[in-house]
């Protein structure tokens, strides 16, 4: 039993630790805006998805953001999007 257990915490450790890695930060300029699939596109080539929390009004190319995302089945998610400078 004490084996079963020991395996199953160490499973759930393993599923913690590979989930808070896929965690990360970017910042980049817009290039692109798809507001039907809600993409935006970096100039570095980066594609974010992201939620309808995000007003699509401030994102315009050439604009800065910070972006906190996550992996999601082959896709980045952004879980908060910050914009940081505007297009002059």
């Amino acid at each position: 039993m004490n084996k079963l257990l020991s395996l199953a915490v160490a499973g759930i450790i393993a599923v913690a630790a590979t989930s808070a890695a896929q965690a990360a930060d970017i910042r980049g300029r817009i290039e692109k805006v798809d507001t039907d699939k809600n993409i935006i596109k970096l100039k570095n080539g980066v594609e974010l998805h992201y939620g309808d929390d995000v007003n699509e009004a401030d994102l315009t190319p050439g604009t800065s953001v910070k972006a906190k995302y996550e992996s999601v089945r082959g896709y980045f998610q952004v879980s908060k999007l910050t914009i940081t400078s505007k297009k002059d």
